[in-house]
């Protein structure tokens, strides 16, 4: 072996060079030695701290932001930050701060930037109206989780996160008093408490909204003990499941828009995408969350509806999937599936094991006597699976918006079809917003299963998120990610836009599928991923927060 003194300069700035990116090149380029999950997340942290870092340096406080052209903007009309970047993305900080091994100063730092901007800039006191519930699954979660957090990790001061929640839970919780049955309007000022319908659908709401505002409202009840937050909102149900016969008429299965005067359905379209996926997710997580175990019936019930009616399986390869029916239970079947519901496969997985690992939960009697549990755990592996495909069929290794499953017809023109067979994309569903739904579920898989398959998945998608959705990747000072409007043709075709959830799941998702020891029987996330604890039994009942109404 040579000196290292005899090699020359150049060569060993090279050399230097190279080993600095040993983590990216050994994964990321062939792979030539075995995955370690200590690389994944020191991998997944860079990705992160180069979005961060982008987004501090062009667009800092700002609710919406462009990379590509450096563009930003807030949400509410005035121009009031409602911290939607900021707030969406301070517990994967927390999270990256607490198992970090190289940047752990770099996060800290960052987490109380963030700290300071909340106490001394935000201020929900906003002349203009809002979504309820975009506002509630980001703002309100991502500032419990930070108390959450703070607390747990003993970094920042978790009481100014608990302030600004209970502000804004506040203001937000002038929403359910806007009609008689309880069922909030889409959107509310924040200044003035005025309930605003929804100005579009007759001015129906989304049913997936309104019913997944329960996990954050319930986590305030139980911080402050403050019950009027609690009951609130699990008003909204009975005159769901009452005035719609929603177990016997529809078997658990809800259309995605309710009418807030009268509880009743507006419209037919049945889906677990959009306005339908996390009606269901909230059934499981309030159960998982506070113990009501009305909730998990209510649940079965839904997912035993969804396997008559809506389950399915592709040709040729026999991928099961997740259909909509777009004219009611008796109508016709779509084979359309949103990337939004490749969540299932991890709630299916919790749902079965009640979040314990599965070689724990197959010997207990609530699993092994259990036929409903044992399909879930198998169905959640198949839709795992097909989500996977849904990434590693494409050219990019990204997965489009929406997909169509193949039943059977394969003319399809002007439609790209995945070289299996099974799927077609349309040419106006080949975006990619960075979405969380798989990794979502790949993580929740190899907590529950430790079958190392699911890191090799996240692995792959994390190496296709960076090779596609990159932009000025040779240099790590100007490196930053952006969305995608077509992940189909290669070179991607890049959109100027950073969701929030690009940083608030997607990449904590990954960072946690690559954390050992994940104990999924102690936290519940929420829709939007932010973590909040199992509430403990005997202070709920101590502070009279239980279920409140029946069947």
């Amino acid at each position: 072996m040579k000196s290292l003194i005899a090699i020359p300069v150049a060569t060993f700035v090279a050399f230097i060079a190279i080993s600095y990116c040993v983590p990216w090149y050994t994964y990321f380029k062939g792979r030539p030695r075995p995955l370690r999950a200590e690389d994944m997340r020191d991998q997944i942290e860079s990705m992160f701290l180069a979005s961060w870092r982008d987004y501090s340096e062009y667009g800092w406080g700002y609710d919406v932001y462009g990379p590509i052209k450096h563009t930003f903007h807030n949400i509410p009309r005035g121009n009031q930050p409602l911290g939607w970047i900021i707030v969406d993305s301070l517990d994967t900080l927390m999270l990256m701060y607490n198992s970090s091994t190289q940047y752990k100063r770099k996060f800290k730092a960052e987490i109380l930037k963030s700290e300071e901007w909340i106490n001394d800039v935000l201020d929900f006191d906003i002349d203009a109206e809002v979504n309820v519930f975009e506002t509630t699954i980001r703002m309100l979660g991502g500032l419990l989780s930070a108390y959450h957090l703070s607390d747990l990790l003993e970094v920042g001061n978790k009481t100014v996160y608990l302030n600004k929640a209970i502000d804004l839970g506040d203001r937000l919780s002038l929403s359910f008093l806007s009609s008689n049955t309880g069922i909030p309007y889409s959107s509310i000022n924040l200044r003035s408490g005025q309930a605003i319908k929804n100005h579009a659908d007759g001015g129906a709401s989304s049913t997936a909204e309104f019913t997944t505002l329960q996990m954050e409202f319930k986590y305030l009840a139980y911080l402050t003990g403050n019950r009027t937050y609690w009951e609130l909102v699990e008003r909204v149900y009975e005159p769901l499941y009452k005035n719609n016969d929603l177990l016997n008429t529809y078997d658990g299965l809800v259309p995605i828009y309710t009418l807030p005067e009268t509880g009743k359905f507006s419209g037919m379209t049945i889906r677990f995408g959009s306005r339908g996926d996390s009606f269901y997710e909230y059934l499981l997580k309030q159960y998982l969350l506070t113990h009501e175990t009305l909730y998990y019936d209510l649940y079965r019930k839904s997912m035993q509806g969804m396997k008559k009616h809506l389950l399915r399986h592709s040709k040729p390869s026999s991928f099961s999937y997740i259909g909509e029916r777009e004219r009611g239970l008796k109508g016709g079947f779509s084979s359309k599936m949103d990337h939004l519901v490749c969540f299932m496969g991890g709630l299916l997985a919790s749902g079965a094991t009640d979040g314990l690992p599965f070689h724990e939960a197959r010997n207990r009697p609530f699993f092994s006597f259990s036929p409903e549990r044992k399909s879930d755990w198998a169905l959640a592996k198949e839709l795992t699976y097909t989500c996977y495909q849904m990434y590693n069929q494409t050219p990019s290794g990204l997965a489009p918006e929406i997909v169509v499953f193949n039943e059977g017809n394969t003319k399809r023109h002007g439609w790209w079809q995945s070289p299996s067979g099974d799927f077609f994309v349309k040419p106006h569903d080949r975006y990619n917003l960075q979405r969380p739904e798989t990794v979502e579920s790949i993580m929740f898989m190899y907590h529950l299963s430790h079958n190392s398959k699911y890191r090799e998945w996240g692995a792959e998608i994390a190496k296709n998120f960076f090779e596609n959705t990159c932009i000025d990747c040779s240099d790590p000072r100007l490196r930053r990610f952006t969305s995608l409007s077509d992940c189909i043709t290669l070179p991607t075709k890049k959109s100027n836009n950073m969701e929030s959830f690009w940083l608030g799941e997607t990449l904590k998702y990954l960072y946690i599928l690559f954390l050992d020891d994940f104990d999924l029987t102690k936290v519940v996330f929420n829709t939007e991923a932010h973590p909040f604890p199992v509430l403990d039994e005997k202070i709920l009942k101590s502070k009279s927060l239980t279920t409140g109404w029946s069947l």
